[in-house]
């Protein structure tokens, strides 16, 4: 399946049951739906983080390009922060930050393997949806779930889906042949 197709099973799953869930009264406000809906965007976009063409990909890498630039502008401006700037910062608010850590590392392991190899198992999606977990939304985390593995149910359906072995345990930089293949 194409991201779009992807994204419209996604969305659409988390766009229902959050009407399904204003309609029972089980939300105490209409709020809530949006964090549903972009979990649900959201997950059925990451398992193909490893797929050169993904917009997951493309949208991550602009994010790490702008992180990168901003840096290396604040150090010529003199505004830069050093390394014991960070770790202080880390040590005072690191338990807000986990999540953001882990999901972005998760994403380069992910970005760092072979095409339905580690996003596309147990443990990488296990991972990833703990790393959302950990955000403390359960509504972000809710949608994030259903639409990552709504993603891997499509891929499982499709016609090249047919030898996805989702139990199947790889290490994230080896791909079905078990020799390391590194594409970024």
């Amino acid at each position: 399946m194409k991201g779009k197709e992807h994204m419209i099973v996604g969305t659409t799953a988390t766009a229902t049951m959050g009407v399904g869930f204003l309609i029972t009264k089980t939300f105490d406000s209409a709020f809530y739906i949006v964090p549903l809906v972009l979990g649900g965007f959201i997950g059925s976009y990451m398992p193909d983080i490893d797929s050169y063409n993904s917009k997951a990909r493309q949208v991550f890498n602009k994010i790490f390009v702008f992180i990168i630039l901003a840096a290396v502008i604040g150090y010529f401006l003199g505004i830069a922060l050093t390394v014991n700037d960070i770790i202080v910062f880390l040590e005072n608010n690191g338990s807000n930050f986990f999540a953001l850590i882990l999901f972005s590392v998760l994403t380069i392991l992910g970005k760092l393997s072979p095409h339905r190899m580690f996003t596309h198992k147990w443990l990488g999606t296990v991972l990833f949806c703990y790393s959302v977990y950990l955000s403390g939304n359960i509504y972000l985390t809710l949608g994030f779930v259903m639409g990552y593995v709504l993603h891997i149910v499509c891929d499982r359906f499709s016609p090249r889906g047919k030898n996805l072995k989702f139990f199947e345990f790889k290490l994230p930089c080896k791909n079905s042949k078990n020799k390391t293949s590194i594409t970024w």
